[in-house]
């Protein structure tokens, strides 16, 4: 009867310890239910048997205390943490491009102001007020666009930083790792260390997108980025991160040997962070581009109409020149001098050209658009928007990158802020007889002549009278020799500089701009109406200063339709850069709900079989409670049989 007293009291025993195990176990599990990496324990209570025949001897001391883990699951919220962050990270950077043009550098605002006053002052071009309001205008829209750009550059400085900061954060993760994995080797399977991978885990995945393979059966694993290995056997690579040259596109590489690190646009907050610069700067290169086609767009109107002072207009807007970088591999002797020569036509995605040379010469193509255009040899080459001198030789594979207008928003600035710099008026008036030197009109004419129009062409119409640029500012007369036929004179030398015909009630004449200058190429022409006879005058004299002509011209640089800009005109150019960072930036907000929404569900899935619930532990404390009372009986109710026997005997 001892030996079965012995017995039971062991079992009992055995009991106490298991189930005082269960009840710890169940209080860990609470106090670290928001513990991250923390997965629930179980207890493993296995009953330990006797030979054949005899009595059950309690359970099994210790009791096996089990981690729960999922590796699918667990391996989801690493995806669904990666997407989440690199979706947060760019929903950022795109809402401070979008913020940037619509905040203080609200650029459709002040360009559509400056160019609505222009259109004002056209029809009063005397009126003082009016074009002062037109020059402060202009010293806004520098300003705003000085704004967005600051904003831009700004925004990049912080990603970078931001880039630096996570880097180094990722790498002490990394170190971490490669740590566990030496002490999982000492400790197989070791829960707390467990517990430590999957928390550097989860932390990791929310710089990276990541992936792991088991290293045996200790538990420790291989990290893996981008198909490039991070950690495994031999220790952690570290990342490092680099910018060619300040402003550039931040570069991640990994060990000694520099290899490229990738990270999709699901990526981590890095890969977010990654997209977002280059975003950012994309969009400060078309803003760049609308900057510079602005002011030479501008700049060109203003060469083309007379200013207060009667002399032709110069520059109203500062631009920068191109800047030229040759390839790191070049071997030839050349050198590339390019100038602009139309704002307009230059790439609207403002990435400039890359220009290469091969046997069969030299090619130019547009980074990021597939724009390929062969420009042969010889010098200059000539490119939509470019001519491009080359001196020395240059070798097979040599290659220039060229951007047209480096900083253009940043840089843009007025060369004057006096209002009589302002090219309101046309070159020319046209005036009915002849002017004298005091500028007395004598009109003996028997038939009519009348300015029906005049405008700016880059082509003259067929037909029209082309008056050389020697005689261009010069007093011309248009003597007709018959009432179809007449010569224009240039009254300075007293020479015919052309001749023209009057047909079908009309007659053009093109007067050419100077070489040199920012109109050059292009021709002033004057449409003429009326019924002439045979020596009948007019003049075309210049320095007429109460036109608005030229003033009108340039108000329209703003919504003229022009199919080589995109958006079909300059003011399209600007709503179609304000509208794609609007939408992208709306997409991107989407996808921020989007992968969150995923995110909690891939948490909730792990959370399923490695979580805490508090209710079931509840349940389960209640029952290892109860389980540790009864065997708490079983031994006292075998003391009392002891005592009873001792006192029988």
């Amino acid at each position: 009867m001892t030996s079965g007293l012995n017995s039971a009291v062991a079992a009992a025993l055995s009991g106490l310890d298991a189930f005082s195990e269960g009840i710890n176990t169940i209080g860990n599990n609470i106090a670290n239910q928001a513990t991250t990496g923390y997965a629930v324990r179980s207890v493993d209570a296995q009953t330990a048997r006797n030979a054949g025949g005899r009595a059950g001897a309690g359970v099994l001391d210790p009791a096996l205390v089990q981690r729960a883990t999922d590796a699918v699951q667990a391996a989801g919220v690493y995806s669904a943490t990666a997407a989440s962050n690199a979706a947060s990270a760019l929903s950022s950077a795109l809402t401070a491009i979008d913020q940037a043009f619509t905040g203080s550098g609200d650029i459709t605002t002040a360009t559509g102001s400056f160019f609505s006053d222009l259109a004002t002052l056209a029809s009063d071009p005397t009126n003082t007020a009016q074009i002062g309001t037109v020059m402060a205008d202009a010293q806004t829209l520098a300003g705003t666009f000085n704004s967005a750009s600051g904003a831009l550059v700004q925004q990049n400085a912080q990603i970078s930083t931001q880039i630096t900061q996570q880097v180094g954060q990722a790498n002490a993760l990394l170190t971490q790792l490669a740590a566990i994995n030496k002490q999982l080797q000492s400790s197989p399977k070791d829960a707390a260390l467990l517990d430590q991978q999957q928390a550097a885990l989860t932390k990791l995945s929310s710089y990276m997108n990541l992936g792991t393979v088991p290293l045996g059966d200790s538990g420790a694993v291989a990290v893996m980025s981008g198909g490039t290995v991070l950690v495994d056997q031999a220790g952690a690579q570290q990342i490092d991160v680099s910018q060619p040259r300040p402003g550039d596109q931040p570069v991640l590489s990994t060990g000694p040997d520099k290899s490229p690190l990738s990270l999709s646009g699901s990526g981590g907050s890095l890969g977010g962070l990654l997209a977002g610069f280059a975003s950012t700067s994309a969009a400060g290169k078309r803003l760049d581009w609308i900057a510079g086609t602005l002011a030479g767009l501008v700049n060109q109107s203003q060469a083309q109409g007379l200013d207060g002072t009667g002399a032709s207009g110069k520059a109203l807007f500062q631009t920068t020149p191109p800047s030229v970088t040759p390839g790191a591999g070049n071997t030839g002797s050349a050198t590339l001098a390019p100038s602009i020569t139309n704002a307009g036509a230059l790439p609207s995605n403002g990435q400039g050209y890359t220009l290469s040379y091969s046997t069969a010469g030299w090619t130019a193509t547009v980074p990021g658009s597939g724009q390929s255009t062969a420009l042969g040899n010889g010098s200059p080459l000539t490119l939509n928007g470019m001519n491009i001198a080359v001196t020395g030789t240059p070798n097979p594979g040599d290659s220039f990158r060229i951007a047209p207008e480096p900083g253009a928003a940043a840089a843009l600035r007025l060369t004057t802020t006096d209002p009589a710099a302002l090219a309101v008026a046309d070159p020319y008036v046209l005036v009915a007889g002849t002017v004298s030197a005091s500028g007395a009109v004598t009109n003996n004419n028997a038939g009519t002549i009348n300015e029906a129009s005049d405008s700016v062409t880059a082509t003259p119409t067929g037909g029209a009278a082309v008056v050389p640029a020697s005689a261009f500012g010069h007093d011309l007369e248009v003597r007709f020799t018959s009432s179809s036929a007449y010569n224009v004179v240039d009254k300075s030398t007293g020479s015919t500089v052309s001749s023209g015909s009057f047909t079908g009630g009309n007659a053009n004449i093109a007067v050419a701009y100077p070489a040199g200058g920012a109109a050059a190429g292009s021709y002033w022409q004057v449409t003429l109406s009326g019924a002439p006879a045979p020596g009948d005058v007019a003049t075309l004299n210049p320095g007429g200063l109460n036109s608005g002509s030229n003033a009108q011209r340039m108000s329209g640089l703003w919504n003229t339709a022009d199919a080589t800009l995109p958006g079909g005109s300059l003011q399209g150019s600007v709503l179609s850069l304000i509208g794609s960072t609007g939408t992208a930036s709306a997409q991107a907000k989407s996808l921020v709900a989007n992968t969150a929404s995923s995110l909690t569900t891939a948490q909730s899935n792990l959370s399923k079989v490695a979580g805490v619930n508090l209710d079931n532990q509840a349940a389960l404390l209640t029952e290892f409670q109860q389980a540790y009372q009864a065997a708490a009986k079983v031994i006292s109710t075998a003391n009392s049989m002891f005592q009873s026997l001792i006192q029988v005997v």
